[in-house]
């Protein structure tokens, strides 16, 4: 049998690297890395070390557990008995219930549920919960984007500031990005290119209680490659960049006459950070105040530099303002958007935004009628989450538990699996219990999907026509080709809610099949979807640089804005002030004798989030949810590599497997998200307040803990 050979892009981490696919009897039989494809121009792959991509395509695409025809709850909810039912049948019963819903309590009492974007799956959740008239829309930008984002933009007026590679930067400073597993940093730099850098001179720093691997090919880690290694205590990152900039003022290493034309804000930051000492910084980081200043010195006297942060500073209370502080260190030192920096604006490939396709054109009429305002909307007081178009994900339970401000009545689920990702999992299955109705859109059954009471069964990439847009800020739009056809009767995302539309009277906002979106999206672009698929593959996106002058800004005053006037008039501190930065580090997070320890959580290595964990093949290589802790600690608590142990918080406990090392800071536990079951570490976190003042985030890191043999 001859086999057919495919392009395609990896939809798993950020990094979406090139492959070839090939194809046998209707079935993808292998899959391997295409590293001399240029089609992504200077944005070269690198395969990660545990070829998670590769193992999740084919496992995924040849899974026998996966969900075939919608399934409808019999019996009890959570009973785990289901009767299999047409689509026609499941469709109508949803349509239903919520026509019934919007008539007897309005649109808002339906909640859409989002998770992590492969395709455009996300966006048209977005637009059916625009044209329905809900604002109750829960995504991942409670914990992940929004807050790195907004940074970004109250300070340079973009939210798509990239590292401009081809700088040859002299300086990179990795700052909680473990980007040898996860495919890169914030900043667009993939692994690669951080490697080809390294080896051209560039000097590294690394911010991370971890001892990260830098190369694991080649045994290098933070430790023994970095120019210099700050071990940071989780949720202590805003603190630290505070103390950088203080070093930075007061020791003149910033570009004064780019301050003096290009900047608004720097006497007022430099009067705040008089009201501060580094031994304050040190006691609360745990970082030695003389590694501090030769991390802003290193950093500041050797442009072009690049800050490349990762997810790990967006999950506190405060998020936002820590971002902030890193994107003002930027701005100190003259390297976004200038002759001589290293970080520039991106404009995006050709193709509908993301924003336009969820709530613009058409759609705008919809948003007249019913509005995405403080008003309607559950947690509308987070403004940054309201104009982001998301809900907080713990104000949603708290909504459903209290009523207030109005009830929410069913959720409908796609990509996403709250009773394991959410915070306090306790406290979400209380709450999904007291839904009247709950659809869940998958490819695998979860424990969400066990106490649904209707499942669609989803086809998986690959396995239908699409576009990859995430992550929008690095701007390339990426061709998902359908090879293979789907298992069963499973629909792709795109067709079961353009389907449901019309179910419910808004096929005008929609299309008459997927097809017609995919041609909508490439508008921009001059191009139909099926050129794009045979031709074209990939849309690049455009670095906006210049030579020989400052680009320029797209603030309100045209300068990067140090001081925020915006934030201000919300109600919030124009500067990220030391004080507020502490509130992580404080009352209900300090460490006391109960809980001498602190908590914070990786991505892992070889799982996507908490997806595909029914994946035989990822197992294969990732068969235990992994907990680090350092060797002397865990010699002092009578644990040894290899032994299952208990997480302890003040919320409850998680099981996960022991893995000691040397390089982690003595007093952190470093726990791994997204598995399922008694390992879940999300029955440890907190629903409850205090969030992030703009953007309703809670503490998942920086949390008290102990922890003891299983």
């Amino acid at each position: 049998m001859v086999q057919e050979k495919h392009i395609i892009f990896c939809p798993v981490c950020g990094t979406h690297c090139c492959h070839h696919a090939y194809v046998e009897n209707g079935k993808v039989v292998r899959v391997e890395p295409a590293l001399k494809i240029a089609l992504k121009k200077g944005f070269p792959c690198d395969p990660c070390t545990t070829a998670k991509g590769i193992r999740t395509i084919l496992g995924v695409l040849n899974s026998p557990d996966r969900l075939k025809f919608p399934l409808k709850r019999e019996g009890k909810r959570g009973e785990g008995k289901w009767r299999r039912i047409s689509w026609d049948e499941a469709l109508d019963t949803i349509a239903r219930k919520l026509l019934e819903l919007k008539d007897k309590y309005g649109p808002e009492s339906v909640a859409i549920l989002i998770g992590e974007p492969k395709g455009l799956e996300f966006a048209f959740a977005q637009r059916f919960a625009t044209a329905f008239g809900t604002p109750n829309v829960a995504t991942p930008g409670t914990y992940c984007g929004v807050q790195t984002g907004h940074a970004l933009l109250s300070t340079f007026g973009s939210a798509g500031i990239q590292a401009r590679m081809e700088s040859n930067p002299r300086v990179m400073i990795i700052w909680g990005s473990n980007f040898a597993h996860i495919g890169g940093t914030f900043v667009g730099t993939t692994k690669r290119q951080i490697y080809e850098a390294i080896e051209k001179g560039c000097k590294l720093i690394v911010v991370d209680p971890r001892d990260i691997e830098i190369w694991p090919a080649k045994g290098w880690t933070a430790s023994n490659k970095a120019t210099l290694w700050l071990r940071p205590r989780p949720a202590s990152d805003g603190i630290l960049a505070m103390g950088m900039i203080k070093v930075i003022i007061e020791e003149k290493l910033y570009d004064e006459d780019y301050i003096a034309n290009w900047t608004v804000g720097f006497d007022e930051l430099q009067e705040h950070v008089n009201t501060f000492t580094l031994e304050e910084v040190e006691r609360l980081t745990w970082v030695p105040k003389e590694q501090i200043k030769e991390a802003a010195r290193l950093y500041a006297t050797n442009k072009p530099s690049i800050i490349g942060w990762g997810n790990a500073l967006e999950q506190t209370v405060c998020a936002f303002q820590a971002c902030r502080a890193i994107a003002i260190l930027r701005a100190l030192t003259g390297n976004v958007n200038t002759p001589d920096g290293a970080e520039f604006e991106v404009e995006p490939a050709p193709m509908t935004r993301p924003g336009r396709f969820m709530l613009g054109g058409k759609l705008k009429e919809r948003l007249r009628q019913y509005p995405r305002s403080a008003e309607r909307t559950v947690g509308g007081e987070f403004k940054v989450a309201l104009v982001s178009a998301y809900i907080p994900t713990q104000v949603l339970i708290r909504s459903i538990l209290d009523g207030r401000p109005s009830p929410v009545k069913t959720a409908l689920l796609w990509l996403t699996n709250p009773l394991v990702t959410y915070p306090d999992s306790k406290e979400v299955h209380r709450a999904f219990m007291k839904l009247d109705f709950i659809v869940v859109s998958e490819i695998f059954h979860t424990p969400t999907t066990a106490i649904a009471d209707i499942v669609l069964p989803v086809a998986a990439e690959f396995e239908h026509e699409d576009i990859g847009y995430w992550p929008a800020w690095v701007g390339f739009a990426r061709l998902y080709p359908k090879l293979v056809d789907p298992p069963g009767e499973a629909w792709s995302d795109m067709k079961i809610i353009n389907e449901l539309a019309k179910r419910v009277g808004l096929g005008e906002y929609f299309w008459e099949d997927e097809y017609e979106a995919l041609d909508y999206m490439l508008e921009p672009a001059g191009i139909t979807y099926k050129e794009f698929r045979d031709k074209v593959k990939f849309l690049d996106r455009k670095i906006l640089y210049d030579p020989n002058k400052v680009l320029g800004y797209k603030t309100p005053s045209g300068k990067v804005e140090i001081y925020s006037d915006q934030l201000k008039a919300l109600g919030y501190n124009p500067l990220p002030y030391f004080e507020e930065l502490a509130k992580p580090l404080r009352g209900p997070f300090e460490l006391t004798e109960e809980y001498p320890l602190i908590m914070t959580n990786a991505k892992d290595e070889v799982f996507f989030l908490s997806r595909y964990q029914k994946v035989s093949l990822l197992h294969e290589v990732g068969p235990y949810p992994r907990v680090w802790l350092n060797t002397k600690t865990a010699n002092q608590l009578g644990l040894k590599d290899g032994d299952w142990i208990y997480i302890e918080a003040k919320k409850g406990k998680a099981k996960q497997r022991l893995v000691v090392n040397p390089g982690i800071h003595p007093k952190v536990v470093i726990t791994t998200f997204g598995w399922h079951g008694e390992s879940n570490i999300n029955l440890l976190t907190d629903s409850n307040p205090p969030y992030e003042f703009a953007t309703g985030t809670p503490t998942l890191r920086g949390v008290p803990c102990r922890v003891y043999k299983a």
